[in-house]
């Protein structure tokens, strides 16, 4: 089996939390797994990840015959899904999903790339997968060096180039398969995101996610002790994971998770990296026919 629609990105931008909305739904189906990133289980991970990242890479589903099984209880329904936001961080993965699932519907759900760079900062000390001490040493190393071009894991900045990324859909797929919508959009009504997401699923658009619970939050952990517990573990969890049932990792994460610190991003910093997606954001707009001058920054509105 194949999947019918494929969230493909971004990270950071509320996909944890879709993917948890869109279980509920009783005519889809999604991987219990979040992330399988069959498409770009291929690419070369670049020389900045560092071994727990590429520890975590080799979890990803390589083998054809995996991903197809990833479906086999999708029972009666009607929609099947895979969520993986590293879609929309290869320039590989539009090919090799147009190769495989040519009528396949696609996802998007963008943020703010400033904030979703601050964000993937966070998630990553969080989870004790950032060892550089701060945010301002993170975006110095980066822009030591280009912007990559074809395949983006890790680069803070470069995941937030989605022109660059999500051109390549629409280069092989037809308008009417592909949904973007923005995380502002998640955060104010996402009532009105899940009907009109499900609208384009084709399934029940009247049906009423529980939204309470949003997951994937981003932040440090408060309490000392279990914030070193935490991130200190990042290698047994990692290892652990294919043998731990879903259900007691959705336990065991919020008990640790419900409290985080969310230090805002210096606006010296925001000015400083703002304008390195100017050109993209222009790009961007036309392509999805979305006014998203407010990402720009002010002189740059006009």
């Amino acid at each position: 089996m194949v999947p019918t629609f494929i969230v493909i990105g971004a990270g950071r931008a509320g996909t944890t939390s879709l993917h948890g909305y869109l279980a509920q739904h009783p005519q889809v189906f999604v991987c219990a797994e979040k992330s399988p990133n069959y498409f770009v289980s291929l690419d070369v991970l670049p020389e900045w990840e560092g071994p727990r990242l590429r520890a975590m890479a080799r979890q990803w589903v390589s083998d054809a015959g995996a991903y197809a099984a990833l479906f086999a209880e999708a029972g009666t329904a009607t929609a099947l899904g895979d969520v993986s936001p590293v879609y929309l961080q290869s320039l590989n993965a539009p090919g090799r999903i147009k190769a495989l699932v040519p009528e396949v519907k696609l996802v998007a759900i963008l943020r703010d790339p400033v904030a979703r760079a601050y964000a993937h900062y966070l998630g990553r000390c969080r989870d004790g997968l950032e060892s550089r001490a701060t945010f301002a040493d993170v975006v110095a190393e980066e822009l030591s060096r280009p912007l990559p071009e074809t395949v983006a894991f890790g680069s803070y900045l470069g995941c937030g180039r989605y022109h660059h990324f999500l051109r390549p859909y629409y280069d092989l797929f037809p308008r009417e398969q592909i949904r973007v919508y923005l995380y502002e959009e998640l955060t104010r009504d996402a009532p009105a995101l899940m009907r009109a997401l499900f609208e384009f699923l084709g399934v029940d658009a009247g049906f009423e996610p529980d939204l309470r619970r949003r997951t994937g939050q981003t932040g440090i952990v408060r309490h000392p002790v279990a914030r070193f517990l935490w991130t200190r573990s990042v290698g047994v969890r990692t290892a652990l994971r294919p043998w731990l049932p879903g259900t007691l990792r959705d336990v065991a994460g919020p008990i640790v998770l419900r409290r985080l610190q969310r230090p805002p991003l210096d606006a010296d910093m925001d000015a400083c990296i703002r304008p390195l997606f100017v050109e993209d954001i222009r790009r961007l707009q036309v392509l999805i026919d979305r006014d998203l001058s407010h990402w720009l920054p002010s002189p740059a509105r006009a």
